[in-house]
Parts: structure tokens; C-alpha cells; sequence
């Protein structure tokens, strides 16, 4: 049976002792401890922020209206002019923002009634825009977020 063959270093001199690494063991560990529970705390944080706070958006829109009078007839006989109040619920059927009827925007394709409200708290999940006590309308988010056309059948 033949085994390989191994080569040994012959001996030497003894090694210069390492008192720098006995020396920094104990702060390196310390250092690095507390670095780590800084990082824990930082992500930590980052997450919890993420998760709670829901983004929220500007939503704009306006109602058709007629641009002679500045108002807008409904299904009923009812009218809806300018100062009438605006209240937009979510898909849950909480109220999320309310506003009013404030601006009077006209057109080459028409006249509206124009509404803004800030902080409205965004959800895939769409939207009911109720202006006035007579007429309200389903509207997606992005409609929304760009500037949502209502149109009641009057």
C-alpha cells in the first residue's frame, strides 16, 4: 500500500505573539452589537411605517352641468348647484373625504361643477361619490386620481 506523499514545513522560529487581536476582541464584539441592534431598530421602524401608513391622494372631479345656468338637473327633478356637498365613501361604505361642490369649469366639451378633497386614502377596491342628498355614482381610483366626470341622467 503506498500513501501519498506529504511535505512538512521544517521547524522554525516561534511565530511573533498576536496581542492586537486579544487586545480588540472584546470591543470588536461590543461595536458590532450594538451596530446590529441599530440596524434591527432602523428596519425595524422602516417596516412598521410602510405597513401602517396607507398612501393618500387628491381626489378631483366635477358634475355636468349646464353651462347657461351652472347646474345640473337629476333623475328625480332635483338640482345640484354650486356649493352642494360632497361626500366619498369607500368600498367598506365609510366616508373617506367630504367637500363641496366649489369651482365652475367650462369647455370646449362642456361645463362642470368642480370638486377637490385631500387625503383620501387609497384603495384598489373603487369608490361611491354622493353630491348632494340625491345623486351619487361609483368611480374607480385612477378616475379619481385624474379627475372623475359625473354624469347624472336628468
Amino acid at each position: 500500500m503506498t500513501t501519498g506523499l506529504q511535505m512538512w514545513l521544517d521547524p522554525g522560529p516561534q511565530l511573533p505573539r498576536r496581542t492586537w487581536q486579544r487586545r480588540t476582541r472584546v470591543p470588536v464584539i461590543i461595536g458590532t452589537a450594538i451596530v446590529m441592534v441599530l440596524f434591527a431598530v432602523v428596519a425595524i421602524g422602516a417596516l412598521l411605517s410602510g405597513v401602517l401608513r396607507t398612501p393618500t391622494f387628491t381626489a378631483k372631479g366635477g358634475v355636468v352641468a349646464d353651462c347657461a345656468t351652472e347646474v345640473t338637473a337629476t333623475s328625480d327633478g332635483g338640482q345640484i348647484a354650486r356649493g352642494a356637498p360632497v361626500v366619498i365613501y369607500d368600498a367598506a361604505g365609510d366616508d373617506v373625504a367630504k367637500t363641496s361642490l366649489t369651482g365652475f369649469l367650462r369647455s370646449d366639451t362642456g361645463c362642470r361643477l368642480t370638486f377637490e378633497a385631500d387625503g383620501v386614502e387609497y384603495t384598489d377596491a373603487g369608490y361611491v361619490v354622493r353630491v348632494g342628498d340625491r345623486f351619487s355614482q361609483p368611480v374607480s381610483t385612477a378616475a379619481l386620481q385624474e379627475g372623475a366626470v359625473l354624469r347624472p341622467l336628468g
